[in-house]
């Protein structure tokens, strides 16, 4: 008689995150030993994971590593810690066993009952995530050394000579990059991850593991006009981010006129998500039906009443407003359709259907008068 083996689920927290290197290192051979050293020194024992184990060993795992998330939330922002999902995968024996699908949601529960409003990963394969109601949000630019713009890229060794500087920064130079960055990117961003000192020395160390490192750019009184991260693996090149003031002359990259998806996020905690919105210039009052089929105390009316300011916001229990249809919902829209409207991916038309045709128009105003935070920034990769 075939004998089914017993699977065990396991959640780990800081050293005992570690004890998952084997099955990374087996599952993402194409990592360098630099990187995954960095990943397991740096980056593992901040994080927590979750792990399904047969006997003695994991055989499928998956990571949440917590950021400081910056969303701008009427005239400031709101800082809140966020998981960025990494490190899914699963012995290439136990696949199609249905483990990933266990273990994601093991993953969506826990951050669930946190409270967190969203979660974010950058997929190998969209189609995975999908069934899960993960949702494009971010399309990254891409940029290129202007030497060779616009086809080929080039080893950080010709980048001008000027730009070379050491591999690691000062503390008052750190102190100064992430000055600036903030700076930049409240202006010109709604999301993204913190800066600070520690952010930057971090992100030197995970540069150096990919044989690359941060280039500042200065204007001719010396102030920092900006900077890029660059990588170089099996010989090629990469600008994983970039950040210059508009009109920056003499700069050594340049963007290549495309855009490429690279991030995918899913609303959480509905209520914890609707808490962040705010609108432009009015209150309104705001109802909507929300379908998640994996979360499922998402699902139901949520009234919504959003300030410039504030907003408050309850679930309707449920036969109330029976009688004007949609439980007294004015719109509809299921989980991942949300997420692609909040973070401003796609048009209200195309996330949301309407309980009463008379009154789309109407819901569409209110609809739109709400700030989305529809300009991202995440370059992370771990």
């Amino acid at each position: 008689m075939l004998e089914i083996p017993r699977v065990e689920e396991v959640m780990m927290e800081g050293e005992e995150c570690r004890a998952l290197r084997p099955l990374w290192e087996e599952v993402f051979s194409e990592d360098s030993k630099e990187f995954t050293d960095y990943y397991f020194k740096e980056k593992a024992v901040h994080n927590r994971a979750f792990g399904l184990r047969i006997g003695e060993g994991c055989v499928s795992m998956l990571y949440l590593s917590p950021y400081r998330m910056m969303m701008r939330c009427g005239g400031g922002f709101a800082e809140q810690e966020i998981n960025y999902i990494v490190g899914v995968a699963t012995k290439e024996k136990y696949r199609h066993r249905g483990y990933m699908d266990r273990i994601l949601r093991l993953a969506l529960t826990s951050m669930k009952e946190k409270r967190q409003p969203f979660t974010f990963l950058m997929p190998a394969n969209p189609r995975i995530y999908r069934p899960y109601s993960f949702t494009y949000i971010y399309d990254r630019e891409i940029y290129l050394p202007k030497e060779q713009f616009p086809e080929e890229t080039v080893s950080g060794r010709q980048f001008p000579k000027e730009l070379a500087g050491r591999p690691y920064l000062t503390e008052k130079e750190l102190q100064e990059l992430a000055k600036f960055a903030s700076a930049y990117l409240e202006k010109n961003y709604d999301l993204f991850i913190k800066r600070d000192m520690s952010y930057y020395r971090v992100m030197e160390r995970e540069l150096e593991a990919q044989n690359g490192r941060i280039y500042r750019l200065f204007g001719k009184d010396g102030a920092l006009e900006g900077y890029f991260f660059y990588t170089e693996e099996e010989g090629r090149g990469e600008i994983q981010e970039a950040v210059f003031l508009a009109g920056k002359k003499n700069c050594p990259v340049c963007t290549s006129g495309r855009r490429q998806p690279v991030i995918m996020a899913r609303v959480v905690d509905v209520q914890a998500m609707f808490s962040l919105l705010r609108t432009k210039t009015k209150e309104i009052s705001w109802s909507v039906k929300i379908e998640d089929s994996i979360l499922l105390q998402n699902n139901g009316v949520w009234q919504c009443r959003i300030t410039p300011d504030r907003a408050f916001v309850c679930k309707k229990l449920q036969g109330e407003g029976e009688k004007s249809g949609g439980n007294g919902a004015e719109c509809r829209a299921e989980v991942g359709q949300l997420t692609a409207w909040i973070f401003g991916y796609r048009k209200a038309e195309e996330c949301f259907s309407f309980f009463r045709e008379r009154e789309k128009e109407g819901v569409l105003e209110k609809l739109n008068e709400i700030k989305k935070l529809g300009r991202v920034f995440i370059n992370e990769i771990v």
